[in-house]
């Protein structure tokens, strides 16, 4: 019988809690910023180099929320509704105006920085920058002011690591990145869909295995979240659970500890025979290969790799990726960011993307997390939603922050691959698609919200938002080629 897992949520109703009250209704126009943004770049003032922007606005959405308001208003004259109606609407559509008119300011500001800080003009882009600081507020009902909120705070970062001359970003409070990402975790179910799709192909390959071995590459953003919902699957199996180890890679010698806790708290209750290694480094240092515990003989294992852009997590990619093909796992879990991916790299622009101009970097990141943005604004659409807020603060506005005034191995100081997808088939590495996932994780969406989940004919699980792809779970094997063997 084939293993198969179940969507868990592990929900902390104290940090989290808020009411869902209209969670499955679509984002009302009146609060999205998306079509200014599309009717700016496509303006004459379009961004050089950019001749294909992507498109933002479902038309179809808008032209219907336009006749039904007029519709309305034609309702309210013909039964005699009064001036009053009239006015009433009158007065919202002129609000309705205003703020669209802010919007359309704010976008077009925003871009006209974003082309000076790319030549260099500095001056220009930092008077820019104090009035779009004005303009737009992280508190802001509207998510298209929370989002130019926080793209003009990443820029004004930029501009002054250019000006004093520092380009690494500060290592943030690990403690500060696990709550907000469990917020995320929670808030959306993005986070929960791409373990979901890693533990369904994890478990497939532990299929019949009685030592089983996971390797996390990052521990500290999802803590033992992931693994949580793969042990009961594992305990499931027929016959007696298999002996487990999971080895942690994390700077946080608290979050490894936390999450070994967690793990092995419930391995205990589950009768799971289990061990956990905390390696506090990241998996590029150099002495990470010799802090790995002993391989087992006949042990499968499976690494796993969440790649996101809230710190440094991988050090010297290179050595990562060396280290990888040392374990020669008989799964490989990848789940990268889609930011506008080059051609001909599978649509999965990742990290990749953070290596190119100024320019097409802003571009790409402003497409992206428009869309998360919104997709957070639909799921938790109160206006004061804390948890929204921590989600927003403290993942989403690390990312964009790290992608805009870090980006780029000139800045970082460090050379970073470029497509990884890319560089695990020239290392060595094969798909390993699986039919199924895909459904799996579409039968766990839910329903009316917009989220969308596509699967491509190598088996990359696609997650997106009302078309836009914005994560990509690919999986891999290890199968070495003679190149790939002199490559070691």
């Amino acid at each position: 019988m084939q293993d198969s897992l179940s969507l868990m949520q592990f929900h902390d109703p104290y940090l989290y809690s808020g009411s869902a009250v209209g969670a499955n209704l679509p984002l009302s126009s009146s609060h999205s910023f998306l079509p200014h943004h599309q009717e700016f770049v496509h303006s004459g003032d379009r961004c050089p180099g950019k001749d294909d922007v992507p498109e933002f606005v479902d038309q179809q959405a808008a032209a219907e929320v336009s006749g039904e308001q007029e519709l309305a208003v034609s309702k309210e004259v013909s039964e005699g509704g009064g001036d009053g109606a009239v006015e009433e609407q009158s007065g919202v559509a002129t609000a309705r105006g205003e703020e669209e008119a802010h919007g359309v300011r704010m976008i077009a500001l925003l871009m006209e920085c974003a082309v000076a800080v790319s030549v260099g003009n500095l001056a220009d882009a930092n008077g820019m920058l104090l009035e779009l600081a004005q303009m737009a507020s992280p508190y802001a009902s509207s998510c298209g002011e929370r989002l130019v909120s926080y793209f003009t705070r990443a820029m004004a970062a930029r501009l002054m690591s250019s000006w004093v001359g520092i380009c690494a970003p500060l290592a943030p409070p690990c403690a500060a990145v696990h709550a907000a990402f469990r917020a995320f975790y929670n808030v959306s179910p993005l986070a929960r869909f791409a373990y979901l799709a890693c533990n369904q192909a994890i478990l497939e390959a532990f299929h019949g295995k009685r030592l089983v071995h996971i390797v996390d590459l990052d521990v500290v953003p999802g803590g033992a979240l992931q693994w949580l919902s793969l042990l009961p699957a594992l305990a499931a199996r027929p016959g007696s659970p298999p002996l487990l180890r999971v080895t942690g890679f994390g700077m946080s010698v608290s979050a490894l500890h936390d999450a070994g806790n967690q793990l092995a708290g419930l391995a205990s209750k589950l009768s799971i025979p289990f061990e956990f290694f905390a390696i506090a480094k990241r998996p590029g240092d150099v002495d990470a290969a010799a802090a790995m515990p002993s391989r087992r003989p006949g042990e499968a294992l499976a690494v796993h790799w969440l790649r996101h852009a809230m710190y440094d997590a991988a050090g010297d990619e290179g050595a990562t990726m060396r280290l990888v093909r040392w374990l020669e796992p008989k799964v490989l879990t990848l789940v990268e960011q889609e930011r506008g991916g080059a051609p001909g790299d599978g649509g999965a622009g990742g990290a990749g993307h953070d290596h190119g101009h100024f320019l097409d970097r802003f571009v790409s990141a402003l497409h992206h997390y428009s869309a998360l943005f919104d997709s957070l604004g639909a799921s938790r659409p109160a206006d004061e939603d804390a948890s929204r807020h921590l989600v927003e603060h403290g993942v989403l506005g690390r990312e964009i922050g790290n992608v805009l005034a870090v980006g780029g191995p000139s800045r970082s100081g460090r050379d970073k691959l470029g497509c990884w997808q890319a560089e695990l088939a020239r290392h060595g590495f094969l798909r390993a698609g699986g039919a199924g996932r895909a459904q799996l994780v579409a039968g766990a969406c839910p329903p009316g919200l917009g989220y969308t989940v596509a699967d491509d004919h190598d088996g990359t699980v696609r997650l997106g938002w009302k078309g836009t792809p914005l994560y990509a779970v690919s999986t891999w094997t290890w199968c070495p080629s003679p190149h790939a063997q002199a490559q070691r």
